[in-house]
């Protein structure tokens, strides 16, 4: 007998441990099958397992009239026609019927089901629900005190008091139709929808719908939420550019439109009085409609033409037309609604013109306003007018708005239209805004730039004029003013040339205007010493381009002065006014002659020149400070810095400008 190699004897041990484990698992499966043949598969029983709700669509029984007889369960029926209970009654053979009918129909109610409820699709207008006689709730009020509300789905519990439930009960609906939707909506359920069973599903269904019904106004919730956002942020606009006013009227039509969308939402799921939820809707609509016509308007630098005051009217005449609906005036909605088609084509006619008009002219904002603006009008008007003409009784149908796409939510043509007219308004106004700020900051550097000439116009730091003591005081009213004066000695003979003016006008352009006038001074004062020739010179370079007060003052070595007024206030020697005769502003005539005043300044003497900034301070009362006021001062010995400050603090209102001359010992020594 031969020895086995190691090798196989392994190979021999681990077959017969594989051998093994496959005997185990074979009777292990064969006990499992066998205890599986103990167990029973799940039985599901239609009858027993299924949810206790049930279906109202069907025929329900009908009668027009009124009778409190037709709530009992006694009361036979059977004569009565049947109709559908997912169209109104308008649909199957009564056409135009308002006022009150009844419907009836009947629900078996298993045994232990205490607690039922029906859920009633919307109705039109008015209803109470009677189960085996007894009032089990009503929607909106009957008449004679009614209450219009727009329909809804409800549920009603049938609570039968302390007796158990029965196995069957006479349901009966008592409907009030309003006349005023009678003419193009019948009375009744509006669709099928109906249900009966037990409470807590039926709540459960009711629910559902209203989450479905807020989906379906997804559009609407999503363009409340936009028109909202861009309303305040035109607001906020505003309120930094308070002179521009087009933000505040597309602010008050974004905001009136983002309300009128949460209320159709909101009406969507909740029963709104028609009258207050008409009149809530009209005033939004004045207000977003006046407001989007005074933005065009504003916006595209519109004339107020005659079709201007027409869509002006069009859009008042809807609210003074709803009221007379709630008065009882005889008038019908359809021509209500009818004649705010005829408005809302009279308001696109204008804006049409307007812009095409304007982007013609080449106006990027008109360009890029008209598609959405035209579009949004023209569906607007077109839909006023097919609903009028259906309201009126004119078409059979109005399939109202084309809906672009259904998921996640319907989505209207006219929402979308609303959507492009948002972000074409958001570019324009931004744009518009980044524009007035680059140029408040162009304005800005230039009158930055302006102010640093000014100090040529109005000398910081005067020349030495042996034998004079001149001080000055300026306080301009704004960051650049038209005041301007100039102390100029004359080397050749001693004397100094003082000329002080007043350019007519505020701001930058008089500032620069009061500049050219300062390099013809200087220009003409290193020829001339001649006071009025000057005047003459200044007069020919203004001719044309403004206004301008001025007074051209010689004082020699010796004291003798020379005088020549262009239509300035004249001075006051020590304290009193000197008397010259009046004269023309300069700029005002050509080739005229200013009239000139000799005097002479001695040792002591002072002489104010002043611009009228001074006599012109204003208080809040609108008094004026006043030549008296100022004589009173000087002849009390006032500087002129102490009358510069009292003018200012009356009440400045244009550049104030005080010079003051005097003549020292000095002069008369030399």
């Amino acid at each position: 007998m031969t020895a086995q190699p190691a090798s196989q004897t392994r190979s021999l041990a681990q077959g017969a441990v594989r051998a093994a484990r496959r005997r185990i698992c074979a009777s292990g499966l064969l006990l499992l099958l066998a205890c599986c043949g103990l167990l029973q598969a799940q039985t599901f029983n239609l009858a027993t397992d299924r949810e206790p709700v049930a279906s109202l669509n069907g025929l329900w029984r009908f009668h027009p009239g009124d009778n409190p007889a037709w709530a009992s369960p006694n009361f036979d029926d059977s004569a009565w026609p049947l109709l559908r209970s997912d169209e109104d009654w308008a649909k199957q053979g009564y056409q135009g019927y308002s006022g009150f009918a009844w419907y009836r129909f009947r629900v078996v109610i298993p045994p232990g089901l205490d607690h039922v409820s029906l859920l009633l699709p919307p109705i039109f207008t008015s209803y109470q629900v009677y189960a085996d006689g007894k009032l089990m709730g009503s929607f909106s009020q009957m008449p004679p005190h009614e209450l219009v509300r727009l329909p809804g789905p409800a549920v009603y519990a049938l609570n039968f008091g302390q007796e158990s439930a029965p196995t069957e009960a006479t349901i009966a609906v008592r409907v009030w139709h309003w006349l005023g939707w009678s003419a193009y909506d019948g009375g009744g359920p509006l669709s099928g929808g109906g249900l009966v069973g037990k409470s807590s599903l039926i709540d459960a269904q009711l629910q559902l719908r209203n989450d479905s019904r807020l989906l379906r106004n997804g559009a609407s919730y999503s363009l409340a939420i936009l028109t909202a956002t861009s309303g305040m942020m035109a607001l906020l606009l505003f309120l930094v550019r308070r002179k521009e006013t087009e933000y505040l009227w597309f602010a008050l039509n974004q905001l009136a439109n983002a309300i009128l969308f949460s209320l159709f939402v909101y009406e969507d799921t909740h029963a709104v009085p028609l009258f207050s939820r008409d009149f809530a809707n009209a005033s939004l609509e004045l207000i977003a409609g006046l407001s989007l016509v005074f933005f065009l308007q504003i916006l595209l630098r519109g004339r107020r033409t005659v079709l201007f005051y027409l869509a002006i009217i069009a859009v008042l005449q809807s609210p003074v037309l709803l009221l007379s609906l709630f008065l009882h005036l005889g008038i019908t909605v359809g021509y209500v609604n009818l004649t705010d088609a005829v408005g809302t084509l009279v308001v696109f006619a204008w804006a049409c013109g307007l812009l095409v008009r304007r982007a013609k002219e080449g106006l990027p904002d008109a360009r890029l306003l008209m598609a959405p603006v035209l579009i949004a009008l023209g569906l607007r008007s077109a839909d006023s007018v097919l609903w009028g003409a259906f309201q009126l009784g004119w078409t059979k149908t109005f399939d109202g708005s084309l809906i672009l796409f259904n998921d996640p939510f319907p989505f209207p043509a006219d929402n979308l239209v609303e959507v492009l007219f948002l972000i074409a308004m958001l570019a324009i106004l931004s744009n518009r805004f980044i524009r007035s700020r680059s140029q408040e900051e162009r304005f800005a550097s230039e009158v930055m730039a302006a102010r640093s000439v000014q100090q040529y116009l109005i000398p910081v730091h005067l020349p030495n004029t042996p034998g004079l003591a001149i001080e000055s005081e300026y306080r301009p009213a704004r960051e650049v003013g038209g005041d301007f004066f100039q102390v100029l000695p004359q080397a050749a003979d001693g004397s100094v040339m003082i000329v002080v003016g007043d350019v007519a006008g505020h701001g930058l352009e008089a500032g620069m205007l009061a500049t050219l006038i300062v390099g013809a001074i200087r220009t003409a004062a290193s020829f001339t010493t001649d006071t009025a020739r000057i005047l003459a010179l200044l007069n020919e370079r203004m001719q044309g381009r403004g206004l301008a007060t001025c007074l051209a003052l010689r004082v020699e070595k010796d004291g003798n002065a020379t005088l020549a007024n262009a239509g300035h206030l004249p001075p006051y020697r020590n304290g009193n006014e000197l008397s010259i005769e009046g004269a023309l502003p300069l700029g005002a005539v050509p080739g005229i002659d200013f009239p000139v005043l000799h005097f002479k300044l001695v040792e002591g003497d002072s002489l104010m020149l002043m611009t009228d900034g001074v006599a012109e301070a204003q208080n809040a009362e609108g008094h004026l400070f006043g030549f008296e006021r100022i004589a009173e001062l000087l002849q009390k010995g006032t500087a002129g810095a102490a009358l510069a400050n009292a003018a200012q603090a009356f009440g400045q209102q244009d550049d104030i400008t005080v010079l003051t001359i005097a003549r020292m010992a000095a002069a008369v020594s030399a």
